[in-house]
């Protein structure tokens, strides 16, 4: 039997779905490339201009939400794995083998950051069936340079929170996250350690976050009219006046604690006025924790 007799019982061989079944279980690609594989699906390594065609798309101070289109995967990852190809016994042998491997990557891909957080994978959640549809986000902002600990937290259907499978900066001031699905809502929030006791400066004059103090929204900021409610603070009700040249910014405590129960007493938040606040009251009016920007799919 010849060379060319025998390629063609190979190739008549590897076309009984039997042979088929049995390469693709058997198929276990090394845990290096399955894992280069993995990332190279969560656009890993992939060039920035082939991700933003034009850098206009992604002007600075911009957000952009994006899906990510199954198809380009697909064709990403067997573009990779034609590496070495050279004749069509071993391009047919690929293309039954391909499957099964897209498949542990695009699996491996949904563990990746998991695992190296330390966390258990998404919340105990269920291998997602490979290439859905999923989603992400570019920030191009100074925020991120900033604020090395910025928290991206979305929610998915059914009040589901899981972690972003990536979440890397990929440049100055720019950052590339990549959801498990597509989101329903999206906070973007700055460090926890941002949390303190701190007014907003008014010029000339400062301002608080009024936040209930009774009821099942304590703790919630005060909402009138659909609209956040402030107090505002004067320079003479927060500091104190007797105090030096070198020590004029030394807060005035009882006075700056009626001007917030007043400001509460104004807003219709304080139900019994002649009660002076108390010491846990005015802790949690004073508390400035950090920014957060909320953002929701109209789609969905």
């Amino acid at each position: 039997m010849n060379t060319e007799t025998g390629l063609l019982q190979m190739k008549n061989i590897l076309e009984h779905s039997a042979v088929q079944n049995l390469l693709q279980n058997a198929a276990a690609p090394d845990p290096t490339i399955t894992n280069w594989l993995s990332r190279l699906s969560l656009l890993g390594d992939v060039p920035f201009q082939n991700l933003v065609a034009d850098e206009r798309l992604l002007p600075q101070n911009a957000l952009r939400f994006f899906y990510i289109d199954p198809s380009w995967i697909c064709a990403l990852l067997d573009g990779a794995l034609s590496i070495g190809t050279n004749t069509t016994l071993e391009e047919k042998v690929n293309s039954i083998l391909a499957h099964s491997v897209r498949d542990k990557a695009m699996i491996g891909a949904n563990k990746l950051r998991a695992n190296a957080l330390g966390i258990a994978h998404a919340m105990n959640a269920a291998d997602p069936a490979p290439f859905t549809l999923v989603a992400g986000m570019l920030l191009r902002s100074q925020l991120v340079s900033g604020f090395p600990g910025l928290k991206i937290i979305p929610t998915y259907a059914a009040g589901q929170q899981q972690v972003p499978l990536r979440y890397e900066t990929i440049g100055d001031g720019l950052l590339l996250v990549i959801f498990p699905a597509i989101p329903v809502s999206i906070k973007i929030q700055q460090p926890p350690q941002g949390l303190r006791f701190g007014f907003s400066d008014a010029g000339g004059s400062y301002k608080i976050k009024l936040r209930n103090i009774t009821g099942d929204d304590t703790g919630g900021q005060v909402v009138r009219d659909g609209k956040p409610v402030e107090g505002n603070i004067t320079a003479t009700q927060l500091f104190r006046t007797d105090a030096s040249a070198d020590k004029k910014y030394v807060l005035n405590v009882e006075t700056l604690k009626a001007a917030v129960q007043q400001s509460l007493v104004n807003a219709g938040a304080y139900p019994t006025p002649a009660t002076p606040i108390t010491p846990a009251q005015f802790a949690m009016q004073i508390v400035s924790t950090p920014d957060e920007a909320n953002f929701t799919n109209p789609q969905l």
